[in-house]
């Protein structure tokens, strides 16, 4: 922390949830997460380690508005690099230029509540650039929307190659307050790498996708069944080695989207959580909302549920309706599940996500199913191991090349 500057970091059981590993630089323990989220970025060339460390000395512990300020100004520099470089005939730096740009306005979108004005703006701004680097892609990175419920779903389509060939598709989903731009940046390149289409997508609650009136539900299937139809539709997918990844919340939603789905070859959850109401249980505390940066992500998620934090009637009346739908319909039926699952996880993470993961291996009916949990020694010990990518990007890979392994294409 800067000298001079004020520490408001809360006391760390004001934290959402239990995530980090090793202490990056702030002492408020989300500030400190999603700081990491950001930086292990670098794995897919989205961020720079020292740019963003520049940004953080600048930023006081615990601060919303000294976050919120800070990233953008980095985004702004960034942009006009890129520009300079394309225009220069500079292709590749200009790419990766875009990527950290986009990096550095989706920072911002970590702590802020969906009440601000910003949020929008820095989102739009945020895609604008990922969608400049994502031309810049050899071959380039598609962008798709997937028709919702008189809305759409955005993502991007990364191909292995350009040859047109059938090729296997992994699918990825994220959390709560994820962007598909975050989809893409968990696996970076390391799809087309070993042969493999990768699709990104928001589903509903995820993104921009509550502004068109699509949020979070107990029963996410009917959203995931829409991305399949699409995904499926495309000459350029093998309809026999298709798989979904979810990370974060993504490790609840892709139970739920594929309990009672045919198509898939292979699930992936980092970390699983079939049933989050276990989990979210053991989690729970009554610091958060007393605690200035748990506060405005905590308003963003309740957006993202369709609800606000109100104590009129109707929202009330909604808030009920939303439990008892998640208290109905909210817990995966894993009978119901054929395919392989990957459970992963950080052993960093919460007790509880930890016995959740490790029990599942016996409740799950395919033997080729399997749950690893990262190390601190290996440098993965955080929450969807955001302080080292790599690891679980080689550990899915090398585990689909097992369960669904390629063809000639």
């Amino acid at each position: 922390m800067l000298k001079g500057k004020k520490k408001t970091a809360a006391h760390p059981d004001a934290a959402l949830a239990q995530r980090g590993g090793a202490k990056v630089h702030f002492d408020h323990t989300d500030m400190d997460y999603y700081l990491s989220w950001i930086l292990g970025r670098h794995f897919a060339e989205g961020a720079d380690a020292e740019e963003c460390m520049e940004v953080a000395r600048g930023v006081a512990d615990g601060d919303p508005a000294s976050w919120q300020a800070a990233w953008p100004k980095l985004g702004e520099r960034l942009e006009r690099a890129a520009q300079a470089d394309l225009d220069a005939g500079r292709r590749e730096e200009a790419r990766r230029a875009w990527l950290r740009a986009s990096t550095a306005f989706r920072a911002p979108l970590f702590i802020m509540s969906a009440n601000d004005e910003r949020l929008m703006p820095l989102a739009i701004r945020m895609r604008d650039c990922f969608r400049r680097a994502a031309a810049l892609f050899d071959p380039p990175i598609e962008p798709v929307a997937v028709p919702f419920r008189g809305a759409v779903l955005d993502g991007y389509f990364h191909k292995a190659d350009a040859s047109g060939g059938r090729r296997p598709l992994l699918i990825v989903v994220g959390g709560i307050e994820t962007f598909a731009e975050d989809c893409w940046f968990m696996l970076g390149g390391e799809a087309a790498r070993r042969g493999w289409h990768l699709l990104a997508i928001d589903l509903p609650g995820q993104g921009t996708t509550p502004a068109a009136g699509l949020h979070f539900e107990a029963r996410m299937g009917p959203a995931v069944a829409a991305v399949l139809d699409h995904a499926l539709a495309r000459p350029d997918v093998d309809p026999a080695r298709v798989a979904l990844y979810g990370f974060s919340w993504g490790g609840h939603v892709v139970f739920k989207g594929a309990e009672r789905e045919t198509r898939l070859a292979a699930l992936i959850a980092n970390p699983a959580m079939p049933d989050v109401f276990r989990a979210a249980r053991a989690q729970q505390n009554n610091r958060v909302m007393g605690d200035p940066v748990g506060r405005q992500v905590f308003e963003q998620i309740v957006w993202r549920f369709g609800l606000a934090l109100s104590f009129r009637p109707s929202i009330l009346r909604k808030r009920f309706a939303k439990v008892i739908d998640y208290l109905r319909h909210g817990k995966a039926k894993l009978r119901t599940l054929s395919c392989p699952v990957l459970c992963l996880a950080g052993e960093a993470e919460a007790p509880i996500t930890l016995e959740i993961a490790r029990g599942l291996k016996r409740k799950l009916r395919n033997r080729k199913s399997r749950v690893v949990v990262f190390t601190a020694t290996e440098g993965g010990a955080a929450h969807c191991q955001v302080d080292n990518l790599a690891l679980p990007a080689h550990a899915i890979f090398d585990w689909l090349e097992e369960v669904a392994p390629r063809g000639r294409g």
